[in-house]
């Protein structure tokens, strides 16, 4: 009797483990395809939320006049709450003037401050309300022992403008990023300064002035601070130029004077707290600091460009000067009307440079205290 099911068509071993592994194929598309779209979705959710929280908390200071103490504060005394589930995190400045918000979830977060309502990906800093990306750095938490040997972003905590900072070969910890710092701001660190905007004026010795040069470019976090080396062609961030009044913190003594006494105090100054200026003239900090990046060259400024970011920042004297010449203050007075300062352009280096006080140059600064070194 004829079998009719013997030749009937039906699956090899091999076609079904191709249809196995197909379905494998499809289905691990499908499960990333899910995964990208839900952490799209968590990520919008966390931002949205990261967003409204800023929002009612700038509301809440026009309200009080400061920032909450506290997330349970916030909102008028309802508190800060997540209808999502996601974690809250909130900080503020002893004053309530600098805050900080987070929201995470699933290991992601997001945050915002009072310099930017818009949420970044990253997480708060600090007990002052000051953000930075991956935790972040505070000028004013940095001193000679904890310096970074690699270039680090850090936050000015007075109103949260970024710098570079790095220990060099010469072992101090400097900043690689003019100051763009215009007063006021927050005064956690007890080093806020008064200072007038003198753009467009008289040059003085006794008022402690900056002038804003055009393309300043100061700038906030979180966007990293330029690392131009070309004199400031490409991406300069010039920061603010001072008058020796200004750089010296508005200090009452010579610093703020047309004369010699009272001595100034080479540690105040304009720097944030911790800082101050580096000393000036042969054998000075300025002096090893061209030796440990510079070679000790004085007729090329190479290494200062690219070893201490040094910008041809220009200076302003009843107006501003060609952007071909870097000048730096010292805290190291010359005489009644003159302090040293650091002098580059593309052939020669002077660090026993003699400037008017009343010119406006541009700051960096250095750890320690003048009694340490």
């Amino acid at each position: 009797m004829l079998d009719r099911h013997r030749n009937s068509p039906g699956f090899t071993i091999v076609e079904l483990l191709i249809v196995i592994v197909v379905i494998a194929i499809l289905a691990a598309i499908t499960i990333v395809a899910y995964n990208g779209i839900s952490d799209r979705a968590r990520d919008v959710v966390l931002q949205s939320e990261t967003s409204s929280f800023a929002k009612v908390i700038e509301s809440d200071k026009v309200v009080t006049g400061t920032y909450p103490a506290s997330a349970s504060a916030a909102n008028g005394g309802r508190g800060l709450n997540s209808g999502s589930g996601s974690t809250v995190g909130y900080n503020v400045d002893g004053g309530g003037t600098a805050f900080c918000v987070q929201v995470s979830a699933s290991g992601n977060s997001y945050f915002a401050t009072q310099t930017s309502l818009v949420p970044t990906e990253g997480v708060c800093a600090g007990v002052v309300g000051l953000a930075s990306v991956g935790g972040g750095t505070l000028m004013q938490t940095i001193t000679d022992a904890n310096c970074p040997t690699s270039r680090t972003r850090a936050a000015d905590a007075r109103d949260g403008r970024t710098y570079w900072v790095q220990q060099l070969a010469d072992g101090k910890c400097w900043m690689l990023t003019n100051l763009a710092y215009a007063g006021g701001g927050s005064n956690t660190y007890g080093d806020a300064k008064t200072l007038v905007n003198g753009t467009g004026g008289s040059p003085t010795y006794t008022v402690a002035s900056y002038y804003a040069p055009t393309d300043a470019n100061p700038t906030t976090e979180p966007t990293d601070p330029s690392t131009s080396t070309d004199g400031g062609v490409t991406n300069p961030q010039y920061g603010y130029l001072y008058n020796w009044c200004g750089a010296m913190g508005g200090q009452a003594t010579a610093a703020c004077a047309n004369a010699t006494t009272p001595a100034p105090d080479p540690n105040v100054s304009v720097c944030p707290a911790g800082w101050r200026l580096p000393t000036g003239d042969v054998g000075s900090e300025f002096d090893d600091l061209n030796t440990a990046v510079n070679g000790g060259n004085t007729n090329t400024d190479a290494g200062l460009r690219t070893g201490w970011l040094g910008q041809r920042g220009g200076t302003w004297y009843s107006g501003f000067g060609a952007n071909t010449v870097g000048e730096y203050w010292s805290s190291t007075q010359y005489s009644s009307g003159n302090a040293h300062d650091l002098y580059f352009d593309s052939g020669l280096v002077l660090f026993d440079f003699a400037e008017f006080k009343r010119s406006g140059l541009a700051v960096r600064c250095v750890t320690a205290a003048i009694q340490d070194l």
